[in-house]
């Protein structure tokens, strides 16, 4: 089902790329199930999150054990968050230059719980995504990988291309 939903987000998005022309973009709730909140930039309320939500940098979402959402992060990019994860949106940034992106750049922090990434794979030189953990960060320049962070320790696996594991220079391993 995420497969369906993030295709579906990815080709909106590419769509919609062919005229946004912008530096830092928000992320939108593409599909909303079970208890997802999210609190914006500097707050600690939570409110529950909605389908069309703009959720600007700075925002965190959480889901509960039955939650879960879509979120376009950039446009060419979708992020699936699961159940028991807290995400925070450290950074998005897009640009194009005529008819061709010259910048696709995500800084997504996950806390705990698991989140499903796919990104257009079609400018690797110019995409620059990064989901950061406690022990570092898993980047990407154009595939579906998922990372998981459960009980300080951090997973990945790809689903298609390739991933660059990035240890955090304060911890040991990755």
């Amino acid at each position: 089902m995420f497969r369906a939903l993030i295709g579906a987000s990815l080709a909106t998005t590419i769509f919609m790329a062919g005229n946004l022309r912008a530096d830092t973009v928000p992320a939108t709730a593409f599909s909303v199930t079970g208890t997802v909140e999210y609190a914006p930039p500097q707050s600690s309320s939570f409110k529950p999150l909605q389908v069309g939500q703009v959720l600007p940098v700075g925002s965190t979402v959480r889901t509960g054990s039955d939650g879960a959402a879509v979120l376009q992060a950039t446009p060419g990019s979708a992020v699936e968050i699961g159940p028991d994860s807290i995400l925070r949106i450290n950074a998005l940034a897009f640009q194009k230059s005529g008819g061709d992106v010259t910048e696709r750049k995500a800084r997504l922090e996950l806390t705990s719980g698991v989140v499903s990434v796919l990104v257009d794979p079609s400018t690797p030189k110019v995409t620059d995504f990064q989901v950061q953990t406690p022990e570092g960060a898993a980047a990407a320049r154009g595939t579906f990988y998922t990372v998981i962070v459960k009980d300080g320790k951090t997973y990945s696996t790809v689903n298609e291309g390739k991933i660059s594991a990035i240890a955090n220079p304060s911890r040991d391993a990755f």
